[in-house]
């Protein structure tokens, strides 16, 4: 006769499953150069912020001998330019039995509505900190390899050595826009990703819909097309075009300065060089902040490895600051790795920069309730929105070091 031993299998309904909480947040949130820019921001309301700019010095001047001419008479030349607000909104919604399942401990590791708001306030952060990060036009990725009415899309990172899946994740929403800036495909889902690992150079999507691309064309947020904010990189682009309505190839004084090494290898001297030419060219005279992305920061890391002490480090908390961490430094300034920073160390002064906010990140609740109730279901929608856009007043105090690679 065989013994009947009670196991976990056959006894399954009599134990209990052990719920620990609070829920594991798996995702990074350190958004210094949101941070940063939070601590500059300057409140504002009408159609858009105008500020005037001093861009060139008055050329009546100069040495005469005795009885000759005199200078040209001359005059300063003045400028305005233009911020308008960017438009940035959170949403998200809960049902009424999922409200009513989830009001005590008993039930729900948290109240449901006050989660998605918590770590949605989180994810507009981040969200932002990502457009204050780059140039205004949203790139989140780039297509790897042509597609022709295909629900499979390779894609890789927007400039060399960011992962392709940094911005891009299963339920991310995008717009695709060929070579010419123009818009080819929108609102296109992203079901699966086949291939690829948070730190691939390349993956592979699986899409909701067919799309034909071409290899270099751009994967940016659905509907942010020309909506984004002008971040760091708008004006520190080293280029001459137009930004903020000023004329940069004649405005010699708003040109930012950007060393590009061509692919040389990273050292000490080529990173004294933009440092020095901000300090030149700008009206500052120093700097508060290094900002850089973890690999140059593992570069630059490797250039202090002879000295064996790492006795190079600051105190700061990487938003212009005097508190916190410590960090490696360069010519005694922190330097600060960001999550959201391409291959490049920015050199910035906190003088410089000003994010004008139109709206906080409030509610829209002109109803008289954080709650916009549906009409056809037993659901609630939350919205939260910032209006803001980031402004540099001397970009020739500022400075990029970029397109280098590991000593």
């Amino acid at each position: 006769m065989a013994n009947a031993f009670q196991g976990i299998s056959s006894g399954l309904a009599e134990l209990k499953n052990y719920y620990q909480g609070p829920i594991i947040d798996l995702i990074n949130e350190e958004i210094p150069i949101y941070r940063a820019c939070e601590k500059v921001k300057q409140g504002w309301s009408g159609y858009q912020v105008i500020r005037p700019l001093r861009t060139r010095r008055n050329q009546g001047v100069g040495a005469t001998s005795d009885g000759g001419n005199l200078p040209k008479i001359g005059r300063q030349t003045t400028v305005q330019a233009i911020i308008a607000a960017k438009f940035n909104y959170l949403r998200f919604g809960v049902t009424g039995p999922m409200i009513k399942a989830s009001q005590s401990d008993v039930g729900s590791f948290v109240r449901s509505a006050a989660y998605e708001l918590e770590m949605g306030y989180k994810d507009l952060k981040t969200e932002l900190s990502r457009q204050l990060s780059w140039d205004g036009t949203g790139d989140l990725a780039l297509v790897n390899t042509a597609a022709v009415a295909s629900t499979s899309l390779v894609i890789k990172g927007r400039t060399t050595a960011e992962p392709a899946l940094k911005y891009i994740d299963v339920d991310s929403t995008f717009d695709l826009l060929d070579g010419s800036d123009n818009l080819v495909a929108s609102g296109i889902t992203v079901s699966s990703i086949s291939s690829g690992t948070s730190s691939s150079t390349t993956a592979t999507l699986v899409l909701d819909q067919a799309v034909t691309a071409s290899v270099g064309y751009v994967l940016i947020r659905s509907g942010s097309k020309s909506n984004e904010v002008q971040g760091l990189l708008y004006a520190l682009d080293g280029g001459t075009s137009t930004v903020y309505s000023v004329d940069r190839s004649t405005a010699l004084s708003y040109q930012g300065n950007v060393t590009d090494m061509a692919s040389a290898v990273l050292s000490i001297d080529a990173m004294q060089t933009p440092y020095n030419e901000g300090l030149r060219r700008g009206n500052v005279g120093k700097y508060n902040a290094v900002w850089t992305d973890f690999t140059s920061l593992r570069y630059y890391q490797k250039l202090l490895t002879p000295d064996k002490r790492y006795v190079n480090s600051a105190k700061g908390d990487g938003t212009f600051g005097n508190k916190g961490e410590f960090y490696l430094d360069f010519n005694g300034i922190p330097v600060v790795p960001d999550k959201d920073m391409s291959l490049k160390f920015a050199f910035l002064p906190a003088e410089v920069l000003k994010m004008y906010e139109l709206a906080a990140m409030e509610f829209a609740d002109e109803t008289g309730s954080m709650y916009i109730a549906q009409s056809d279901v037993d659901a609630l929608e939350v919205r939260v929105r910032h209006f803001v856009n980031l402004f540099n007043e001397q970009p020739a105090s500022c400075a990029i070091l970029q397109s280098y690679v590991s000593p």
